[in-house]
């Protein structure tokens, strides 16, 4: 008994594959696949529910459309209950996919803003460059290593702090010399005014009138006067009595 499927095929003699006529393919042609709903869905005529994964016999047309050189497809599918067209294609920009006719999704997943798209491409570039400077470093210096939390190498850094400490101290040198200068100008002008001072002391003294000098009798004292007679008297003495009044 012969196979039912037969797995050689039999070529002529005289058969020559160059004279096979080959078929163009039309790129907007639809392909019948087999494929399960995307996401779940409601029928706009018959209100039927289709729930998410369930399985289709659809078919597949690819569209002018484009996204980043990324083709756009759009799928046919038919409701179960009412034999309505559902379409819907894909979206590269969200990676998901977008209805059209037909049918109106259950839930609206929250979109994806401009500005988180920015954000995580500016994050993108950064890594790019971090990753391109360390790989640079790491031909220069095949033992190099990355020891800063930062991403800074720590050599680099050393070397920046020590410049930096240089050029406070040749700060705090100008600024210990111009302190110096101003003490000295200040000494300066105080001494100035001490001997200005002096001179209108001097200058005072010599304008003013000579006072008389006091002479050495004047300020002797006067002499003690003695008498001629001195007389002296006794004193009487006292008679106490110390006898008791009982005697």
């Amino acid at each position: 008994m012969s196979e039912r499927k037969a797995i050689n095929k039999y070529y002529p003699p005289d058969y020559d594959p160059s004279k096979v006529v080959k078929k163009k393919k039309n790129s907007n042609q639809t392909i019948k696949i087999r494929m399960m709903a995307p996401y779940s869905m409601r029928c706009t005529r018959c209100n039927e529910y289709i729930a998410e994964r369930r399985s289709f016999n659809a078919r597949k047309e690819v569209t002018g459309e484009r996204y980043l050189n990324i083709k756009i497809v759009r799928f046919y599918i038919t409701c179960p209950g009412c034999n309505n067209t559902i379409t819907f294609k894909t979206n590269p920009a969200e990676a998901g996919y977008t209805p059209e006719e037909g049918a109106v999704r259950n839930f609206e997943k929250k979109r994806k803003q401009e500005t988180d798209l920015l954000k995580r491409l500016e994050k993108e570039e950064e890594e790019d460059k971090k990753y391109q400077l360390l790989r640079k470093k790491r031909k220069n210096n095949p033992f190099w290593k990355e020891q800063d939390e930062t991403g800074g190498d720590v050599m680099e850094k050393f070397e920046k702090r020590l410049i930096e400490q240089q050029r406070q101290q040749e700060l705090t040198d100008e600024l210990e010399a111009i302190q110096q200068q101003v003490d000295k100008e200040k000494n300066e002008d105080a001494l100035t005014k001490l001997l200005e001072e002096e001179k209108e002391k001097e200058d005072e003294d010599k304008s003013a009138p000579v006072k008389p000098t006091p002479t050495p009798s004047s300020t002797q004292p006067p002499p003690l006067k003695i008498p001629s007679k001195i007389i002296v008297r006794k004193k009487t003495p006292l008679n106490l009595d110390y006898s008791s009044d009982s005697d």
